[in-house]
């Protein structure tokens, strides 16, 4: 089995389009959060949340999010060209400080979101760091 050769370009739709195209991220891994039953009392109510990511996916303005980028993208991965396990991505996430958590994912704008295949989306994310900007 051979692997289709990415071009540089395909790679470069991944990142976010202000990041310096010649400059690599590197993959660091995110502060962990303790588990909830290690934690002071008082401090569950300081972490930033939003509720599950998961639970997001579900919410109807997701839904119709994600199929507005799918179309867009002609339902194929923008780098592999692929139409198997279509996962939207987003290129940054930002944290609304004024209210201690991440903005919903349906509430990005369109152009900070690709069409990745499964693959392709966790090889992304093994290979730069998304970035996170405070609003």
């Amino acid at each position: 089995m051979t692997m289709a050769k990415t071009d540089t370009n395909s790679i470069l739709r991944y990142r976010y389009p202000s990041v310096q195209q010649d400059r690599r991220i590197p993959n660091e891994r995110y502060p962990q959060q303790p588990p909830p039953d290690k934690l002071g009392p008082g401090t569950i109510e300081q972490l930033p949340t939003h509720g599950t990511y998961r639970g997001l996916l579900f919410d109807s303005r997701w839904k119709s999010k994600r199929a507005e980028i799918l179309i867009r993208d002609g339902n194929r991965c923008v780098i592999c060209n692929t139409q198997a396990d279509l996962q939207v991505h987003h290129r940054q996430y930002h944290f609304i400080k004024a209210d201690n958590q991440y903005k919903p994912p349906w509430d990005y704008p369109a152009h900070l979101m690709i069409t990745l295949c499964k693959n392709c989306h966790v090889r992304g994310h093994n290979k730069f760091k998304i970035p996170i900007l405070t609003l």
